[in-house]
């Protein structure tokens, strides 16, 4: 007989033959021929011989160690069933014509008795923990099975007639019992096996397999059948305890049962006499052979199944023997096994690690990870295994299977699993060699999926992971190459975590960045220089290779201040050659502080781009020529809509930087002229709204004033309009510009009025500059100088005024508007008089009175209205002196009635002692004792305290006035700063400074 091919053969068990060592004596052992049953406690090996007596048996040495007799002599113990991990026996006996009997020992109790209780027969019958009577009719039919439960609350006998008799009773405590017959029929009962889970037993005979309930009334019949063509031998079904499966076997296989249905068919076809499922997931099958020569059954096979690996872990052909008897030590997973000779065989099985490397020894890798992995073997056998395993597949050119094992040793040599027997240095070779090993071409997509999972776990340093991206880059995996990019964690410093390998410091970025620029993937190098904050590369990247010059230009925008100013001295010509418009916008954003990043832009959003499209359709340079940069932002509302009429309609905040200064982008404007105007212009517009350096818009301004002319006699079409930004910008900040610098740039240039305003030495007139421009007819120029430094010397406008009617040339260029301009200013400072001006004006034969018609009116209107307010201050003063003189007569020479009747302190009735005052008010001298306080009175006069106040003023005025008399240098002082010393004078003479004081 040949065992199924399907299942693998090995030898993982120890095989001893162990003959009795009393084998032919008087008093054999398990050798004796009268041995009715055997089976294996938690400390001790039992059988039953001479059917009564139960010798016991040292589980070490297999030595007796007790003897006893259990039962009557009549009785003969036919089965002894151990309590699980326990020294508790259960016996069952039976005698032809009498009950059976049931008896539970305690083998711990009874190795404690001494010798003389041992060896009396009739004290031993009755040392038991319970004892049953089994009664079954007449008696007359053999049991052909028994079981029990885990707790000893139930046991099942089944008869060779058919009948199943069910015993209930708390056996270990001897409470009592009861018994009643659960199922009969005429089939021989030939297993039964409690189901642990649903209190239903198993039951088969040699028909049918079924269960049957263990609580309540069957009238005898089966809960459930679950096989009704097929039952099961004598001896060959059994239990499977960790899923209370009933297992059957026959000649084609093995049937695993739950309570409901067959769950589980095991192909396994061979003959069957005996099973027995011992320890873990091994199942013992005894299987009679024929022998091929003499044809009969005198060979017997040994099979111990592993039901969990399906494959037959021990397998042993005994020749001229029988099997008798099988059971299992479950304490020390041995199983035994007792031949009609006498011999008991002993299979123990081996420790998990031989059992491995027997299988190994046959390269069946995937089996021995099985059990290893089944057992928790360390990681340091599973790594072995997969090592092992992808070794071979590599030499059997299986390159696939083998990269999948050596990913798996990573797997056990990485992370939390790390086994503490394996050094790093195991884990450095192993990754070196797999490496070297796949270094060929034709391995990448191999050696690719390695170094992933390398990089995944951890495990990689920084030559592996640059390895890594070039496999990437070869195989063009863009999405492996994104994931990576987009995990990398910088901040994730790889000394300090003891978890990584990888110390990112030692990380070639830069080749890593040339690697991905080669190859094409220039996504994912603005990705990775976006992470590495590295923006100068990004904008290099946009600008040179991939001509993105508005995408560049919006990532600059979305930078901060610092690193934006950066980016801008290193790019902004390559900026302004391709975006001049657009750059000048951001430059005067930044520099007059108004620049807030974009944050809503990202760069990693963009499109990708391939290398075939990097030179093909580069955008065109807008050409746009505007000349200010009022101009310049009203082309940027034509173009952009309202958004910037908006922005400059808002109120403008404060900016969150400091502008820097502009002089530092003012190279980068070389060939670029009208973009650095507006600049400028915009510098300039803004800059005493941040309080900038006074000395950084000195440079503005003489840089602007500089390009000004450039500009001018670069564009002589538009000359005049650059003549006059010039000449403006000199008028409106004279203080600012360099006297000395714009001198010589206005002679290089021949700006006339550049020079003159150079010619002004901070401020004071040159009168050689009035006197050659009055040699050279230059009407304009002596104008200019008048204008400027006129009020400084008030001479100019009486010499300017002689020097337009010296000729009849110069006088035709004289507009009416410079001779009212002359005559006011005249007038104003009081150069001279209407009659002055009439004999200069006189002196030739040219000017018209029409000149002077408009300024004698008002001459004349001006002196005939003081005149006239003259008269009016006389009147009054003469009104005023006279009322003053009428009143003192009155008060110094007439009487007069008081008709006061109330206090003009506390407004009560008058009454004595009282005071009147020659001002009409009257007190009581209660109310001026008590309330009043007259500050600055001196003597004890009484006063009023109603007008105090204007008598102290005029006697304040006149002690002026006398005061007056004597302080010449105050009145010296006015005299010399007044233009009209005759009022002074007569101011003088007013206070009364000529009386004697």
């Amino acid at each position: 007989m040949s065992l199924p091919s399907t299942w693998r053969q090995f030898q993982l068990f120890d095989f001893l033959p162990i003959r009795d060592p009393k084998f032919k004596s008087d008093d054999p052992l398990f050798s004796d021929p009268t041995l009715s049953a055997i089976t294996s406690t938690q400390s001790y090996v039992v059988f039953a011989v001479q059917n009564a007596y139960i010798k016991i048996l040292s589980k070490d040495n297999l030595t007796l160690v007790k003897q006893f007799c259990a039962y009557d002599l009549d009785y003969r113990i036919s089965y002894m069933r151990p309590l699980m991990h326990s020294n508790i026996l259960v016996t069952l006996a039976e005698k032809q014509g009498s009950p059976a009997l049931i008896k539970v020992l305690d083998l711990t109790k009874i190795m404690q008795l001494d010798d003389s209780a041992i060896q009396s027969d009739d004290t031993m019958k009755h040392k038991y923990v319970t004892q049953v009577s089994v009664h079954n009719g007449d008696n007359s039919f053999p049991i052909s099975c028994f079981a029990f439960n885990e707790f000893l609350t139930c046991i099942a006998i089944g008869f060779a007639n058919g009948k199943v008799i069910l015993v209930r009773g708390d056996m270990l405590k001897d409470r009592g019992s009861k018994q009643r017959v659960v199922y009969e029929s005429t089939d021989p009962i030939t297993g039964i096996q409690f189901n642990r889970m649903e209190e239903v037993l198993y039951l088969t005979t040699t028909s049918k397999i079924m269960t049957l309930l263990t609580t309540g009334r069957n009238q005898g019949k089966p809960l459930r059948i679950l096989s009704n063509t097929r039952g099961a031998d004598l001896d060959c079904s059994d239990l499977e305890v960790k899923t209370s499966r009933l297992i059957v076997a026959n000649q084609d296989g093995l049937n695993f049962y739950n309570h409901v249905s067959k769950a589980q068919v095991v192909n396994f076809n061979v003959a069957k006499r005996k099973i027995l499922r011992v320890f873990k997931d091994y199942l013992l099958v005894v299987c009679p052979l024929e022998d091929s020569n003499s044809g009969s059954s005198s060979l017997t096979r040994l099979l111990v199944l592993d039901l969990h690996n399906m494959h037959i872990s021990f397998s042993l052909t005994i020749s001229n023997l029988t099997i008798s008897h099988v059971f299992a030590s479950y304490s020390d997973n041995t199983i035994f096994l007792l031949s009609t000779d006498g011999i008991l065989y002993k299979l123990h099985e081996k420790p998990i690690n031989q059992q491995v490397e027997i299988i190994l020894q046959r390269d069946l890798f995937s089996i021995a990870m099985s059990l290893a992995t089944q057992y928790h073997l360390d990681n340091g056998t599973l790594w072995r295994i997969n090592r092992l395993h992808g070794d071979y597949l590599y030499e059997k050119l299986d390159f696939d299977g083998a990269i999948s094992k050596y990913i798996d040793c990573l797997l056990l040599l990485s992370g939390k699993t790390k086994n503490p027997n394996l050094k790093p240095e195991d884990l450095d070779d192993f990754v070196i060699n797999v490496i070297t090993s796949f270094k060929d071409i034709s391995k990448i997509n191999n050696i690719t999926k390695f170094l992933a999972k390398l990089y995944e776990l951890n495990n990689a340093d920084s030559d592996q992971v640059t390895l890594l991206l070039c496999c990437y880059c070869k195989l063009r995996m863009t999405t492996e190459l994104d994931t990576f990019v987009d995990e990398l964690d910088l901040e994730r410093d790889g000394t300090a975590n003891s978890s990584s390998k990888l110390d990112l410091s030692l990380l070639n970025f830069d080749l890593i960045i040339n690697l991905f620029k080669e190859s094409g993937f220039y996504a994912q190098v603005i990705k990775l220089l976006v992470k590495l904050n590295r923006p100068n590369l990004i904008v290099e990247l946009q600008l040179n290779e991939l001509h993105q010059h508005q995408q560049c230009l919006d990532y600059i925008k979305s930078l901060p201040i610092d690193e934006l100013l950066r980016i801008l001295i290193d790019y902004l010509k390559d900026l302004l050659k391709c975006m001049p418009v657009e750059t000048t916008e951001l430059l005067i954003n930044v520099f007059t502080g108004k620049y807030k990043p974009d944050t809503t832009f990202s760069l990693i959003d963009t499109e990708d781009i391939s290398k075939k499209d990097l030179d093909l359709d580069l955008p065109q340079v807008e050409k746009v020529h505007m000349s200010s940069y009022t101009a310049f932002m009203s082309y940027l509302s034509g173009r952009l809509g309202h958004e910037v009429e908006q922005d400059t309609s808002e109120t403008i905040e404060e900016p969150t930087y400091l502008p820097p200064r502009p002089s530092l982008v003012f190279p980068c404007f070389l060939y670029h002229p009208g973009e650095f105007v507006i600049f400028l212009e915009a510098c300039i517009e803004t800059f005493d709204k941040y309080q900038g350096n006074i000395n950084d818009k000195k440079v503005l301004l003489m840089t602007l004033f500089e390009l000004y002319l450039t500009q001018s006699a670069e564009h002589p079409e538009e000359k005049s309009d650059w003549l006059a930004k010039a000449g403006d910008l000199l008028r409106k900040h004279p203080d600012l510009l360099n006297k000395s610098k714009v001198l010589l740039i206005s002679h290089i240039y021949k700006f006339k009025e550049g020079e003159i305003f150079a010619t002004d030495n901070l401020g004071n007139f040159n009168e050689g500059m009035f006197r050659a421009a009055q040699v050279a007819g230059d009407v304009q120029g002596a104008l200019l100088i008048t204008k400027r430094h006129g009020d400084q010397k008030p001479l100019l406008f009486k010499l300017m005024l002689k020097f337009l009617v010296s000729s009849e040339v110069v006088y035709k260029q004289a507009t009416p508007k410079i001779f009212r301009f002359l005559l006011d200013k005249i007038k104003e400072n009081k150069v001279c008089s209407p009659l002055e001006i009439i004999k200069i004006l006189s002196s030739n034969d040219f000017a018209t009175v029409g000149i002077l018609k408009d300024y004698l009116i008002d001459f004349v209107g001006e002196t005939n209205k003081d005149i006239s307010n003259n008269k009016k201050l006389l009147q009054s003063y003469e009104n005023e002196s006279t009322k003053n003189t009428l009143m003192l007569t009155e008060l110094t020479h007439n009487a007069f009635v008081m008709r006061n009747n109330k206090c003009s302190n506390c407004e009560m009735r008058l009454e004595f002692p009282l005071i009147h005052f020659k001002c009409k008010h009257s007190y009581h001298q209660r109310c001026l004792n008590e309330n009043t306080y007259i500050p600055g009175v001196a003597d004890s006069k009484p006063k009023c305290p109603l007008c105090i106040n204007e008598l102290q003023a005029l006697e304040n005025l006149r002690e002026s006035q006398i005061r007056t008399s004597y302080d010449y240098d105050v009145f010296k002082m006015n005299l010399d700063e007044s233009q009209d010393r005759f009022k002074v004078i007569s101011d003088y003479l007013g206070k009364g400074v000529m009386e004697d004081a």
